[in-house]
């Protein structure tokens, strides 16, 4: 993380003596990358009106729209004295809002009425009737969705394009490397900060190889295109 990018530290916590009892990972933004979460027009509604909507104050895990615990506490009544406290911040530092991005559905009554509640969509595939193939998969189709699915395939095969899908133990530094240059390029083109480094996907391979997923297209024996999971 770098503070030019608009990422800057500044973590919650709340203390009984020399007790920690609750703590929120969060950093003062300078802009909204990174944070897969669109509000630019909260920054242009503030703009119009002559506001500074920037810094503001985040309380989320860069770089990742996973949802996950982020009010940290041993119980929940010292989750919601976190929320509120995170409300006051504010006013204390000259900040025009405070911000808590995909937490879990179970820590939504640690936050009062006062909280506006973003909604926005993610899309999830779930194996969850048993497909073992590719034909199976298909088999769940009409016949016309499956004649235009094996067609499509059919064309991408036919221009010379095959796919390689290796984890981290089977990755090789030169695929490691491919799959960099594509993130980097994707992110130049959207006018973005490319983030990750090849050393963190080097980090990836080697302490949780199992993890990592990378997807190639080959052509002509090198990679075309890439995609990145967990």
């Amino acid at each position: 993380l770098r503070a030019e990018w608009g990422w800057r530290p500044h973590d919650l916590t709340l203390w009984e003596g020399d007790v920690l009892i609750a703590a929120a990972p969060a950093y003062l933004k300078e802009n909204s990358h990174g944070e897969f979460v669109f509000d630019h027009a909260w920054a242009h509604a503030y703009a119009q009106h002559g506001m500074e909507y920037f810094p503001k104050w985040l309380c989320a895990v860069p770089y990742s729209p996973v949802t996950g615990p982020r009010l940290l506490a041993r119980d929940e009544v010292h989750r919601r004295e976190l929320a509120a406290t995170m409300a006051s911040l504010c006013a204390r530092n000259g900040l025009s809002s405070a911000h808590v991005n995909f937490h879990t559905e179970a820590q939504d009554g640690d936050f009062d009425a006062d909280w506006l509640q973003r909604i926005d969509v993610q899309y999830h595939w779930r194996n969850d009737r048993g497909w073992r193939t590719f034909d199976d998969y298909l088999a769940a189709f009409d016949h016309k969705h499956r004649k235009n699915i094996r067609q499509e395939r059919a064309k991408v095969a036919r221009a010379g394009i095959a796919f390689r899908v290796v984890d981290g133990t089977q990755a090789s530094a030169d695929d490691l490397s491919a799959m960099h240059g594509f993130y980097r390029t994707t992110f130049a083109e959207y006018g973005n900060h490319p983030a990750l480094t090849l050393e963190f996907l080097q980090h990836l391979a080697a302490t949780m190889p199992r993890a990592l997923v990378i997807m190639l297209a080959m052509r002509g024996g090198r990679p075309i295109a890439g995609a990145l999971g967990l």
